[in-house]
């Protein structure tokens, strides 16, 4: 949980001031802290603030981050032997 307090913060401000929230493009506005921290255990998350023409917040993302699937290519690091 420590790893996303910020996330929840956040969630919690852009709550507090109507900004919509949406998380791997469900809408969390109107569940619990405790159902957006079950999701958050999940992985590695990131916020993307979406602004309008006046440069005001007026959504809050948050996006899962991390590769999907391994790379299907060989990698070219060297390794010790």
């Amino acid at each position: 949980m420590q790893n996303n307090q910020w996330i929840l913060e956040e969630a919690a401000y852009a709550k507090e001031h109507g900004i919509a929230i949406d998380v791997e493009g469900i809408s969390y506005e109107d569940k619990s802290q405790t159902e957006l921290l079950k999701v958050l255990e999940h992985g590695s998350y990131m916020l993307d603030y979406e602004g309008d023409a006046l440069g005001r917040i007026i959504a809050l993302h948050v996006d899962r981050v991390g590769p999907s699937e391994k790379p299907s290519y060989k990698s070219l690091r060297c390794t010790k032997k």
